[in-house]
């Protein structure tokens, strides 16, 4: 009898760690971190938005009217939309081309804006809209070189919360929204990389010609009007499981606990039985 229900413990235990490996188990390696800007309240520091990759990749608050506001996952950054109103990335600047690169954010929106630029011209632009293809909803992700304006197919520009994602590397670029691929496309630029032109810095909400740290912003006139949450930056291609944790807006991105939990507990069913 003893043999029977211990089977049938065991049985019903390997079926738990299963189901909840598949609901816990897509959380996000922090491998190539490049920033992580929370925009929680505790993360303003003097005029910076500390970066919590441990890089102290701080992001510098250009101008008077950024404000800390409830957000999609605890607090959010509220961008006026003004050309003078954004975030000047510290210490990350390219001279070489990106030979991968994610970035992933929430954004609340009812119009065109700029998310991230190290310049179109010079490396890439992402955005909520565009200046080109007569696109003015959907995600943009313009790369260089050559330049390649590119778009998605889902509107985002509603006034509603959406989770949206852009990856890059040798083979493939992609566009993902609210955790699901939106469009993809072969990766065509010279030597498979993004760049490499002139040096640049870049900004957050903002276009950007800065070739020095807090320099040329440029174009200003669709500035992000709206909300920025939980912004993520990498120099990889993050999978469509980590995109799809994302979209899921855990509080903490990285968090492995569930598997620290079902560790835990697998250890004390082998050690009862």
């Amino acid at each position: 009898m003893r043999t029977y229900m211990t089977f049938i413990v065991k049985t019903s235990a390997i079926f738990f760690l299963l189901i909840t490996s598949t609901i816990y188990g897509s959380n996000v390696d922090k491998a190539d971190l490049v920033f992580y800007y929370s925009f929680d309240a505790e993360t303003l520091k003097g005029d910076d938005v500390l970066d919590l990759s441990d890089n102290e990749n701080d992001g510098f608050l250009h101008g008077n009217n950024l404000k800390i506001v409830d957000g999609k996952v605890n607090d959010c950054m509220e961008f006026p939309g003004a050309g003078t109103e954004y975030i000047a990335v510290r210490k990350v600047h390219y001279t070489e081309g990106i030979p991968e690169l994610s970035i992933a954010v929430w954004i609340k929106t009812a119009e065109r804006g700029m998310i991230a630029s190290w310049d179109r011209s010079e490396f890439f632009r992402f955005a909520a809209g565009d200046a080109v293809l007569g696109n003015t909803t959907f995600v943009a992700f313009d790369i260089c070189c050559p330049i390649a304006d590119w778009h998605g197919k889902i509107k985002v520009t509603d006034d509603k919360w959406h989770h949206v994602a852009v990856t890059f590397d040798a083979d493939m670029r992609r566009i993902y929204v609210d955790g699901e691929l939106d469009v993809e496309a072969p990766t065509e630029t010279n030597n498979k990389m993004i760049g490499p032109k002139a040096k640049r810095f870049g900004f957050i909400g903002v276009g950007s010609e800065a070739d020095v740290f807090n320099g040329n912003a440029a174009p200003t006139g669709w500035a992000f009007k709206g909300l920025m949450d939980e912004l993520l930056y990498f120099h990889r291609a993050l999978t469509s499981d980590e995109i799809k944790h994302l979209s899921n807006a855990p509080e903490e991105p990285f968090d492995v606990v569930p598997y620290d939990k079902l560790s835990v507990l697998w250890g004390n069913i082998k050690t009862y039985y």
